[in-house]
């Protein structure tokens, strides 16, 4: 994933792609051959790549991370005078992305309260810059629903006829860009008349929010007789912006919009494909919305229907309907990826959706890996009658997108995103963070942005798990070489509860970090995993891999990337047992109780052992890992203003850090992807 643009359109997305996947392999190819001279406090801040690209391509506008070792208050006053312009402030790493002419960073680099610049990636548009996407109506009170609202993601060539009745849409899902405000709101109608209307059949439009009703606007029958069959639907676009003060908060307010055809004459109908708002943000002040999370009574839950094994290769099936019911229930777990779809499996237990990619895209989750992955944590099964549930079927999900419709990001959405989760963890409860992706390339977890975010959020009592990757070698990709992260390598479970039989995947990633800590930390399954991926056939990830589809709302996948939410359902459990753990304590008692007793078990490629949910709920120790470990240079020498919270000073050895010994060549541009995601032929 490589760089955001704000485009609705498909063709300008194939061009930005191309273009993008241009600059990266420049980028690569210009690494290694440092040719031009120039100031040598300049050489010790910078990305080799960057001087290259700033040789060949000065003009060239990229964006890059800047990151601060002591507070300039004239540093961002320079950017300005050499062109450049503040993209985001990523203050919980004391660093910002700024976008500039390629040559300019060679003038930035020499700047006093500089301390290093790698490339984010190219782009074209801000965080200040309107965001647009588009939520499509999921209920409706109409007879014929299975017809008007039968798709996630809008218009699918099925219609429900309308005649002379008043009709409610209802169910939208709204994602929420941080400091934006909403400033447009459209309706969107995909229809058609199978006869022409005539005069005094017009539609009347309301909007309702909790008990409230705006004024009806009243259609004309002439803006729908220009759509007369099933290939010219429109949509048909009406502005409601002025209707009234728009907030996020509607969204999880009974937002519904009222279409009233009860003045049609009998013979008079319109045929309706879907229904969707189109919501547009920009910069301003406003807070996130928030559903509240899973408020029902304990239940049961029916493993007997399973058809996956991983909840029985790790004993979670037995803590569910244990007296304490075991479900993961309270406990939020934020899914940073590309987005979550509001399937009948998580329903409001999505807590809040918010949104760090500035590209146009879908509300709902139009790649389909963020959806693949939440199931996995939070899925209850109810979609599929219990045949596919996730580790902890009652845990809250946070969907924090950072990915565009064809899963594209870069290192600074992800770490902005996890800037938001450290601010709002209080107000959700986040307790565990997912990170199923990994930097493109081998770079020092003293120089990756990412790795340092997910060290603060670590110190702040969030429990970061991460994908080791599937290279299939002793090479480990940020963040997953960070020492005190939780990375996760991938088991194949060979479709049965034992795990006598189960080995390591040969395509997961392992290998020793800088500061001496063997990855990964432990494995749990993560080969031929299905989950629930509604409308797949309507998704990139399964457009792309269509041999992985089971059926059209089931998938298949492997890769650490699998592994990683299994093991952040598990924390979910073991919390809810025992919410005063730290992330030092959870991942010492996963460690310890981790299952090393199986003939596939390599302390090498597997770590400290296979996941055991169970042993990890019914253990007793206190203890911590990660003492001694030497934190991300980044955190030592920025000289970030950050509240820790309950972290162990005792476990941070900051004088340990020797920053000239990192390898400034090994540094990688700041692209993130699904890497660890495993693709079989």
């Amino acid at each position: 994933m490589q760089a955001t643009l704000i485009q609705p359109s498909r063709h300008n997305a194939a061009i930005r792609i191309g273009y993008l996947i241009a600059v990266f392999a420049l980028l690569i190819a210009l690494t290694p051959r440092l040719t031009l001279s120039f100031n040598a406090v300049a050489e010790t801040r910078l990305h080799p790549a960057l001087v290259n690209l700033a040789a060949e391509q000065p003009d060239l506008p990229i964006r890059v991370i800047v990151q601060r070792n002591a507070a300039n208050a004239d540093l961002e006053l320079f950017i300005t005078q050499l062109g450049g312009q503040i993209v985001r402030d990523l203050h919980i790493i004391n660093a910002l992305v700024v976008e500039l002419p390629a040559a300019k960073t060679l003038e930035l680099a020499k700047a006093n309260g500089v301390a290093w610049i790698s490339p984010d990636a190219p782009v074209w548009s801000s965080s200040s810059q309107p965001h647009t996407f588009v939520t499509w109506a999921n209920a409706t009170t109409l007879s014929t629903a299975a017809n008007s609202v039968d798709s996630l993601l809008g218009p699918n060539g099925t219609f429900a006829t309308i005649g002379r009745q008043n009709v409610t849409f209802s169910d939208f899902s709204a994602e929420h860009t941080p400091g934006h405000i909403i400033i447009r709101v459209e309706v969107l109608l995909h229809a058609f008349v199978p006869a022409r209307l005539g005069s005094g059949n017009d539609p009347k439009l309301s909007i309702g929010v909790g008990n409230g009703t705006t004024k009806a606007i009243t259609l004309s029958h002439k803006q729908f007789n220009q759509f007369t069959d099933a290939n010219n639907t429109g949509p048909l676009v009406i502005d409601i912006t002025k209707e009234r003060v728009w907030n996020w908060s509607d969204f999880d307010n009974n937002l519904r919009l009222i279409l009233d055809q009860s003045g049609f004459n009998s013979s008079s109908a319109i045929n309706y494909d879907a229904i969707g708002l189109r919501i547009t943000s920009a910069a301003g002040s406003s807070n996130t919305s928030d559903s509240g999370g899973d408020t029902s009574a304990l239940a049961t839950i029916d493993p007997s229907q399973q058809q996956n094994v991983y909840n029985d290769a790790i004993r979670a099936t037995q803590l569910w309907n244990s007296s304490a019911r075991l479900q993961g229930r309270g406990v939020s777990v934020a899914v940073v990826d590309s987005g979550v779809l509001k399937t009948k499996d998580l329903g409001k237990r999505v807590r809040v959706n918010v949104n760090f990619n500035a590209g146009f895209h879908n509300g709902a989750d139009r790649y389909g890996h963020g959806t693949f992955v939440a199931g996995l944590i939070a899925g209850n099964g109810n979609q599929s009658n219990g045949r596919y549930i996730g580790v902890a079927p009652r845990a809250d999900i946070i969907n924090v997108r950072v990915s565009d419709d064809n899963g594209m990001s870069t290192e600074g959405d992800v770490v902005a995103a996890l800037q938001w989760i450290n601010t709002n963890r209080a107000r959700y409860n986040i307790r565990v963070v997912n990170l199923s992706l990994n930097a493109s390339m081998p770079q020092s977890y003293h120089t990756s942005a990412l790795a340092a975010a997910c060290e603060i959020l670590w110190f702040n009592g969030i429990v970061v798990v991460v994908s080791a990757g599937n290279n299939g070698t002793a090479t480990l990709y940020p963040p997953a070489n960070d020492p005190f992260v939780i990375t996760v390598g991938a088991a194949d479970d060979r479709g049965t509860a034992s795990i006598q039989d189960d080995v390591v995947a040969s395509f997961s990633a392992y290998g020793v970090t800088e500061a001496g800590t063997a990855k990964p930390e432990l494995v749990a399954p993560g080969r031929n995993i299905v989950g629930l991926l509604p409308e797949n056939d309507l998704l990139t990830i399964s457009r792309d891999r269509p041999n992985n589809r089971i059926n059209r709302h089931y998938f298949r996948m492997s890769g650490t990337s699998m592994a990683a939410p299994i093991v952040s359902g598990a924390i979910a459990l073991l919390l809810q047992d025992e919410p005063n753990l730290t992330p030092d304590q959870v991942k010492f008692r996963l460690m310890a109780t981790a299952n090393r007793n199986w003939p596939g078990y390599s302390p090498e490629t597997a770590g400290a052992g296979y996941l055991d949910a169970f042993a990890a709920v019914n253990g007793t120790t206190t203890e911590s890992a990660n003492t001694g470990l030497p934190a991300s240079q980044i955190l030592v020498a920025s000289g970030a203003t950050q509240t820790w919270g309950s972290v162990n000073w005792g476990s941070v050895n900051w004088g340990s850090v020797n920053w000239g010994s990192v390898n400034w060549g090994s540094v990688n541009w700041g692209s993130v992807n699904w890497g660890s995601d495993y693709w079989e032929e």
